[in-house]
């Protein structure tokens, strides 16, 4: 089944790039790769040398690594990599001219040493009868070294025995033929389609990495390549192409990882339902989990707290298995039980197999889940984009019917991506469509799309991202693509200048949300403030009292607050601000004129927000009440032996 839906995916994009492009109404910059097509693989950016400018790292369909960077003048390639001679270097009974990069590439400080890494996952079809079209599979890490020149090397080699180092092999499980159920090594190392994640999921204080294999094993690997104690974890029957993500579901202060499989409860119900996995750093599942789903997923699963209970929730879509319900999307508690108003399915939906992307898109102050429909093989399987809110109910105007440029290559396999890219005030939806070419933006809160702005020449099959990679304070969106010119086909990236600011920063700028691909919405900013403050002050000590209130961000990231009243007496220091995590304010009240008793002075009103949006708590109004009198201290006795 999964040899005829890639077999398929190539046929039918093979034929999308016959046609020529439209003219396009705002011509990117273009940075050609090499005779490869980005697929599937979206970019990664960040800034290895500081200088202000990030780089673009993209990995092709033929196993080349890219690095892009700002070289004073333009946008140029200036460090690349066949990934498949550190591969094949482990494996020596086997070789081939190239590989295959689909998974996305992660970048970050892995051993806190001040270098970058790069992670990334590479390996072949292991079900295709074509051996041009089996690789060895595995997870490689390059080590930022320097920009002068710019070079990247292996972090750390393997070593003869395999138990550290890099690259990591999958294991070599399952290939051809189908006679055998898929079921028998073939020599080849099976490969890594799922991407990457990273994060601490042992408390040891550096990054470890976690990724599920077509080779049916969970593993998770330290940053110098050796296991993780108790990984990798067997996904029995069959694995998955599903992303893990990392979030802190039972608020332990460390990590689980999440990931969908292809892996029923019942080896008999194989491709009718599947299994979502949580586990925890020391390889223990999650209580609650796994959980069943009528559907194999392909859909890589988002974290986040949409309902503001603290806690965060699951949302996934499904995939692709036998006729049924395959158009659920899912979201579950932290603890495995499904979220109320959950699963939904996605009305005149055949196919729901996209990654969700998770942020508030109305202004409403409530996060809504955002996927398309349609499968990755089939262009013109479906045109609809769905919003649901956190009780399932489908935002207003929603689902959108999206036509494409080329009016057959509608289908939305990929991450959606939300960002504010034009500056007002309001999030668009980006859509990277299959074969289309160009990207799709959507305003969803007056329902229109455009599909004038961002065009390319020759289809997408990936989706961008949304980043300020110029160091200028406003976005640009970059993606991965294909440029086909004269007959001729070669990889390409493409990087659109945008009117929107990087503040507030966007909601789910690219797929799994960051580079380090945790899938992770960090939990909104929430106001905390107390709701009543008391202030004490002995009588003829002088003519103004004070206190000190704590004014906190519960959740992440930073929130603009400001302070009113009508108290004339009283004065705030500060009376607005930004605050990450904390900030103390100082209450100074006039009482020269005030005799002994209690004084109800008025109320304070507390209001904070990110961009023009309220965040959750806000506005908060809180009393003050103020004592004037004899003010004893007692203090507690001191003993001693």
């Amino acid at each position: 089944m999964k040899k005829l839906l890639w077999g398929i995916a190539a046929l039918v994009i093979t034929s999308a790039i016959i046609n020529p492009s439209t003219s396009m109404a705002a011509d990117p910059i273009k940075v050609i790769l090499g005779n490869a097509r980005i697929m599937e693989s979206t970019v990664a950016v960040a800034d290895f040398n500081g200088d202000g400018h990030k780089e673009i790292v993209a990995g092709d369909i033929k196993g080349i690594l890219y690095v892009v960077s700002w070289t004073g003048s333009t946008w140029s390639v200036v460090w690349s990599r066949q990934t498949n001679l550190d591969i094949e270097a482990a494996n020596p009974k086997i070789h081939t001219a190239d590989n295959n990069i689909r998974s996305s590439p992660v970048i970050a400080d892995l051993d806190n040493d001040g270098h970058l890494e790069i992670v990334i996952g590479v390996g072949g079809d292991v079900h295709s009868p074509n051996r041009n079209e089996r690789w060895n599979g595995g997870i490689l890490v390059y080590r930022y070294n320097g920009s002068n020149p710019w070079n990247f090397s292996l972090i750390q080699p393997r070593s003869p025995d395999g138990t550290s180092g890099w690259p990591q092999p999958c294991k070599d499980k399952v290939g051809w033929p189908p006679e055998k159920g898929y079921s028998d090594p073939d020599g080849y190392w099976d490969g890594v389609w799922a991407t990457p994640a990273v994060g601490d999921i042992d408390g040891d204080g550096d990054l470890e990495i976690v990724y599920l294999g077509i080779d049916r094993f969970l593993y998770a690997w330290h940053h110098d390549g050796r296991l993780v104690n108790g990984w990798p974890i067997a996904i029995p029957v069959d694995g998955g192409l599903s992303s893990p993500a990392l979030g802190d579901l039972d608020l332990d202060g460390l990590p689980e990882i999440v990931v969908g499989t292809m892996s029923p409860t019942d080896p008999s119900q194989s491709w009718k339902e599947a299994t979502l996995w949580a586990v925890k750093g020391d390889a223990t599942l999650v209580p609650g989990f796994p959980v069943r789903t009528e559907q194999i997923l392909f859909s890589s699963p988002a974290l986040g707290d949409i309902d503001g209970d603290g806690y965060l929730e699951i949302v996934s879509a499904s995939g692709y298995g036998t006729p049924g319900r395959q158009n659920l999307v899912y979201a579950w508690n932290h603890d495995g039980t499904p979220v109320p108003g959950w699963p939904v399915e996605a009305p005149g939906a055949s196919v729901v197999m996209a990654p969700p992307a998770l942020g508030d898109i109305d202004n409403d102050g409530e996060i809504e889940i955002v996927v398309g429909c349609g499968n990755g093989y089939q262009p013109g399987s479906c045109d609809k984009l769905y919003a649901w809110n956190p009780d399932g109910t489908l935002v207003n105007g929603f689902p959108m019917v999206l036509p494409s440029r080329m009016n057959s290559y509608t289908s939305m396999p990929y991450s959606p991506v939300l960002a504010d890219i034009d500056g007002d005030g309001k999030v668009e939806i980006l859509m990277g469509r299959l074969g289309d070419w160009g990207i799709t933006v959507v305003n969803p809160i007056q329902g229109t799309y455009d599909l004038s702005s961002h065009q390319t020449p020759g289809g997408l099959l990936a989706s961008p991202v949304v980043d300020d990679i110029d160091g200028d304070g406003f976005l640009e969106t970059v993606i991965g693509g294909i440029d086909y010119n004269y007959g001729n086909e070669r990889g390409a990236v493409y990087i659109w200048n945008e009117a929107g600011s990087v503040n507030p920063s966007p909601p789910w700028p690219m797929f799994h949300h960051n580079v380090r691909r945790t899938g992770r919405l960090p939990l909104p900013p929430r106001l905390e403030f107390p709701s009543e403050i008391f202030v004490f002050h002995q009588y003829n000590s002088g003519k103004t009292a004070e206190t000190v209130a704590i004014l906190k961000n519960r959740g992440e990231g930073q929130m603009d607050w400001s302070i009113d009243h009508t108290i004339s007496r009283l004065t705030v220091t500060p009376s607005s601000g930004t605050v990450s995590t904390q900030t103390p304010l100082r209450l100074t009240i006039t009482t020269e004129d005030l005799m002994p008793g209690w004084y109800t002075l008025g109320s304070l009103t507390i209001t904070a927000s990110v961009g023009r949006s309220p965040v959750q708590g806000s506005p908060k109004t809180s009393s003050l009440d103020l004592f004037v009198g004899d003010v004893h201290r007692v203090y507690l006795p001191l003993i001693t032996q």
